[in-house]
């Protein structure tokens, strides 16, 4: 199994596949104290992968990008983007979430010099008073 994450609506595109993406845990989260289904309920995506650094200038850094938007002012309109994930069996796509109005709450890199490899986690999490164009599809068809 193997995730393709994908960011659009800020300055750049962020693209990164199954070989960075390594984790994936979707969220939908009522109040603790409700006895009902709440309408005051969140949704997040959390994301762990491996930084893939490209050497030589050749290619794009997903990485680069998901930090650039970390720091992205809540006074700025491309504070909020669009979050898809891919979730990839067998080379085809058996689910899909789609978080259209996502913003970074949390984002953090650990670079270990030892073993060269670097890891991020980013959680985001959708805009609440936009939770209903939030989109989970499956039963694709083989490609």
């Amino acid at each position: 199994m193997g995730f393709r994450l994908s960011v659009t609506g800020g300055p750049e595109e962020v693209s990164l596949d199954e070989r960075s993406v390594k984790n994936v845990v979707f969220v939908s989260e009522s109040s603790e104290d409700s006895n009902a289904r709440a309408t005051d309920f969140g949704v997040s995506m959390k994301i762990w992968g491996k930084m893939l650094y490209i050497l030589g200038g050749e290619g794009d850094d997903g990485t680069l990008g998901l930090s650039k938007w970390a720091v992205v002012p809540s006074e700025k309109a491309d504070c909020y983007r669009n979050v898809s994930v891919e979730v990839i069996a067998a080379g085809q796509v058996v689910r899909k979430y789609e978080v259209p109005n996502a913003f970074m709450m949390d984002y953090t890199e650990e670079l270990d010099d030892e073993t060269g490899v670097g890891t991020f986690y980013m959680h985001v999490k959708q805009k609440k008073d936009e939770n209903a164009k939030v989109k989970i599809e499956g039963g694709f068809a083989g490609e």
